[in-house]
């Protein structure tokens, strides 16, 4: 057995199809059939069977990849304890982050740190709270930045800083006058809703669950561009993280509301990674970094 063999597996098991993962990988298609053929005669099982085009997992496969998972972690894990012997001036990491902290904090930290260390390489992506914490656990990212409404209980953490949460209406919106008001009330309104990650709709729904209301959701928008464009337009009220609308409060356009029947909104957001994940020392850089410049933002 070898590792090639085991990383063809996961990339035909994640891709479910050959021809996409000999593409991923830089190999000729025969190339990954011959590997997996090899892999499968080593270990006595079908771990592939095809339906169509389309290529699933036997249940043998199945029960094999948290194995190969374990296995291609601990040698991705012995690298980086490898490369803590350089100067770490040098490398790269994966990060996977939520919308907010995305566009509106970590644009600004980012700039400064490649500046700063120009060869080290961050990949950012977004996604929601409960994905990231897939991405970590499976050491498909080495870093995830959530909200502290996302259960993180199996992972180290980090706290960065910390965001309000409140509605905000359209300036020309009659409740934008009073700013005082009750969810009760904002029950009553159409919400404009960010995102359809399970977590977030989990988290804005037990604010109504507070005053024993439901929300009455009109839109969904993966955008939280889209979803401030949405209210300024007068279709509804949404509940996002004040970070996120700091430029449309000062010119006006949206009106952060204050509730007066539930306690204030005030989430963390977390830095999490894996419990015992050696990081390279241009990772822990990076970390550093964060712990260093977050505390200075005029969030």
């Amino acid at each position: 057995m070898e590792i090639r063999q085991l990383i063809t597996f996961k990339r035909v098991a994640e891709l479910k199809s050959y021809t996409r993962a000999a593409e991923s990988l830089a190999l000729t298609q025969p190339s990954v059939s011959h590997q997996l053929k090899l892999l499968q005669e080593e270990m006595g099982q079908k771990l592939f069977e095809l339906n169509g085009r389309r290529v699933s997992l036997t249940l043998a496969g199945e029960t094999f990849l948290p194995f190969v998972d374990r296995v291609l972690s601990t040698v991705d894990d012995s690298r980086r304890a490898l490369e803590n012997i350089q100067s770490g001036e040098r490398g790269s990491l994966t990060v996977a982050a939520i919308g907010s902290s995305t566009v509106y904090v970590l644009p600004e930290l980012l700039f400064k740190f490649q500046a700063t260390y120009p060869n080290i390489k961050v990949h950012l992506r977004t996604a929601g709270g409960d994905e990231i914490r897939e991405l970590v656990n499976n050491n498909q990212v080495d870093l995830g930045i959530v909200g502290s409404h996302v259960p993180t209980s199996e992972f180290s953490i980090l706290p960065l800083f910390r965001d309000k949460i409140g509605p905000f209406v359209h300036a020309g919106h009659p409740l934008a006058h009073r700013k005082r008001v009750t969810f009760a009330e904002l029950a009553k309104e159409p919400l404009i809703q960010l995102g359809t990650w399970r977590s977030w709709q989990n988290y804005v729904l037990s604010i109504f669950r507070q005053v024993g209301a439901t929300p009455q959701i009109r839109l969904q928008l993966d955008s939280i561009d889209g979803v401030k464009r949405m209210v300024e337009r007068g279709l509804g009220f949404t509940i996002i993280p004040h970070t996120a609308a700091r430029e449309e409060m000062a010119e006006g356009k949206l009106i952060a509301l204050s509730p007066i029947d539930i306690p204030p909104l005030i989430r963390q957001v977390l830095m999490i990674r894996r419990k015992q994940k050696i990081f390279s020392k241009a990772q822990q850089k990076f970390i550093d970094f964060l712990q260093s410049e977050v505390p200075k933002l005029k969030l």
